[in-house]
């Protein structure tokens, strides 16, 4: 019998504090709009199947049908979970693990009975919320993320308080502006981690980022310049170089294996490259904001020196992380333009840049051997190839014919005559070697255009570009770039200069000055400064903003944000007790009523909550026979002008004047007078 009375009595309070339907229905809308943004991110089937759900539940809450028992929704859950872990073949990671908790929220729709599981629904949103950022981390995501946060908010002040949509939204506003300068203190001030935040390791290889390989075959520059992204943004501290030194070095390929260059593991072990100052160098300081690569090389101005982070210099001179870039980075690169790289090559070094395939292309090796026997010396023969790419009819496009696989440096020198940069490149080294000079190809990207909005620059991929470097006495790695022999606005005017036809260019590449154009410069502006002083905001720039502060050390950072803390939670706790003190009435006859009442309080007699005036004055007349006269005047006086206010204004105006210089002049006393004592108060 009790627990027939438990049960019942549970079943009460499920139903009292259960959503409503207009409830349900908006928590079915504020998923889609959080979800919103993964339409570009997840696989349609995913989409599919949420889309019915959602739309299922959003009528069943407008038109109050039934929801499906336990067992329904159990075997609809397992469906979902076989589903994501039949099509990513796991469960966790970006994609798979995000497509798992969108689709389970679609469904937790169906299980929303009680106040408990609507905040449970809540909460998990705030989880799909975040993981926008598993995707993208730009300036218009985050001011997407900032509305869906209202959003989420708001509905948990709905589902709290029950109350309108309108207050909900303000309220929730409210708490938002509040808590703005405690996140803006945590973000300064609590220590950053290294590495990406916005990230899953499972899926480090999963999703494809654009940006230079390590390895090169025809094609793989043409695919890079065909992509819209921004691989880089520069700001120049000592001034712009000429267009002629605005080559940004990555990875240097050593190994050629008749079909492409790569970069060996045994290169690692080659003696680090030596970078010496010449008598016409001159040194470069580049704030650097690199997009991730996965991959570990640092891209900087050639010749690079240094940068302001751990790093390492390997045998061609490229600068690399101890990490892989997975996620945007901010570095200052110190290069020296003219400057000798391995004035003296070592042995090891050289039997690498003189390597080559024991077969193939034996055209362009006996070209080579004809260099040689006319006794030509390495300068020469240099010169020698690039006046055979300037005299000869070679065609620079996007667009080249196909080589065959065994010949490809053959038919690209003697046959197609048409390729890209890697195509120059690839060739010029395969001759350098087969002549006996060292050669090695180096990749990065050339040129860059000037941003609209602030003082730093734009390298995009785009901007790809391949180069070849030989090894001379006397002068070390020198640089060679076949392609502007060829084409050489490529060098002074960038890639959409130099190709006849260059439509297949993304539109950023090739549109200068038009309109669209000009306004999407201005929005990576506004991105840039994003991305500068909050996505790069990592354990570098924030101990260089602490030094600036004055707060060099964890120690005193931490100390500092705990004050701070402190003293904005005690602004807010006095905020609040002001907020919540005791307001006065603007009526002055309520205010005159309520010192009547405070002071009979002091004098024993306080009043009840529930108790009008009336009753408290004949109750008090009861208790307190000398002050009946008084108090019964006063609460009939106070019950007039509230509830039967008298005609005319001037007459009103009296009476107020009358009751609130009498109500002034009570001072009831603790001690019992003789019966009929009367009080001045109470004569007219």
């Amino acid at each position: 019998m009790m627990a027939r009375i438990r049960r019942r009595r549970a079943g009460v309070r499920r139903v009292a504090d259960a959503p409503t339907a207009s409830q349900r229905l908006r928590l079915a809308v504020c998923l889609v709009l959080i979800a919103l943004p993964h339409v570009f991110h997840l696989p349609l089937w995913v989409l599919a199947l949420t889309v019915p759900i959602v739309t299922w539940q959003g009528l069943a809450a407008w038109r109050n049908w039934p929801q499906p028992g336990r067992l329904v929704r159990f075997l609809l859950a397992a469906a979902v979970f076989v589903t994501v872990f039949a099509a990513f073949g796991r469960v966790n990671g970006q994609e798979a693990g995000v497509s798992l908790l969108l689709l389970m929220l679609a469904l937790k729709l169906c299980e929303i009975r009680s106040h408990r599981d609507a905040m449970v629904f809540l909460s998990l949103l705030c989880f799909l919320l975040i993981t926008q950022f598993l995707f993208s981390q730009s300036l218009a995501m985050a001011a997407y993320l900032i509305l869906g946060t209202w959003l989420v908010v708001a509905a948990f002040v709905d589902i709290g308080s029950r109350t309108t949509t309108g207050i909900a939204l303000s309220d929730s506003a409210r708490l938002l502006l509040q808590a703005l300068p405690i996140a803006a203190l945590l973000f300064v001030l609590f220590p950053r981690i290294p590495g990406p935040i916005w990230g899953l390791p499972s899926d480090a290889g999963a999703r494809a980022v654009s940006g230079l390989s390590d390895s090169m075959s025809p094609g793989s520059i043409t695919n890079l310049a065909l992509s819209e992204g921004v691989a880089l943004r520069a700001r120049f501290i000592d001034g712009v170089p000429p267009p002629a030194q605005r080559y940004w070095r990555g990875p240097v390929l050593w190994d050629f294996n008749g079909e492409s260059w790569e970069v060996n593991q045994a290169n690692r072990r080659l003696p680090e490259a030596t970078v010496d100052a010449g008598p016409d160098s001159r040194r470069w300081r580049v704030d650097i904001t690199l997009e991730p690569t996965r991959q570990d090389w640092l891209i900087a101005l050639d010749v690079p020196q240094s940068v302001d982070r751990e790093s390492r210099r390997g045998a061609g001179a490229t600068l690399s992380s101890d990490d892989d870039i997975d996620t945007r980075t901010r570095y200052v690169a110190t290069s020296l333009s003219g400057a000798r790289l391995d004035s003296r090559l070592p042995a090891t070094s050289r039997r690498r840049a003189l390597l080559l395939p024991v077969d193939g292309n034996p055209r362009a090796r006996a070209l080579a051997r004809h260099w040689v026997d006319q006794g030509l010396a390495p300068p020469a023969i240099v010169a020698a190839a690039l006046r055979r790419f300037r005299e000869q009819p070679f065609v620079y496009t996007l667009s080249p014919e196909r080589t065959r696989r065994n010949a490809r440096i053959d038919d690209f020198l003697f046959r197609t005559r048409q390729g890209f940069c890697e195509h120059y490149a690839g060739a010029f080294t395969f001759l350098m070697r087969a002549a006996g000079v060292p050669a090695r190809v180096v990749t990065g990207y050339q040129g860059g255009e000037a941003a609209l909005v602030g003082d730093y620059w734009v390298v995009r991929n785009s901007d790809a570009h391949a180069w070849a470097e030989v090894w001379l006495d006397g002068q070390g790695w020198t640089r060679v770039d076949p392609t502007a022999a060829v084409a050489p606005e490529r060098i002074e005017s960038g890639v959409s200069a130099s190709l006849a036809d260059n439509s297949a260019l993304p539109y950023m590449a090739r549109a200068g000055g038009q309109a669209w154009y000009r306004l999407q410069m201005l929005w990576d502006g506004v991105n840039a400064g994003w991305n500068r002083w909050f996505l790069a905001y990592g354990p570098q720039l924030q101990q260089q903003v602490l030094d600036a502060l004055g707060l060099a050390g964890w120690t005193r950072a931490l100390l500092a944000l705990t004050a701070a803390m402190i003293a904005m939670l005690a602004l807010v706790s006095l905020w609040l007790a002001w907020q919540m003190r005791r307001r006065a009435h603007p009526d002055p006859v309520v205010r005159a009523w309520a010192t009547v009442c405070a002071r009979l309080a002091a004098a024993g007699h306080p009043r009840a909550v529930q108790e009008g005036p009336r009753a408290f004055g004949e109750r008090v007349a009861a208790s307190r026979p000398d002050l009946a006269v008084a108090v019964r005047a006063l609460a009939q006086r106070y019950v007039r002008l509230r509830y039967a206010p008298l005609a005319g204004d001037e007459k009103q105006q009296a009476e107020r004047d009358i009751f609130i210089r009498h109500a002034r002049d009570f001072r009831p006393s603790r001690q019992r007078r003789a019966r009929g004592a009367t009080t001045a108060s109470t004569r007219d």
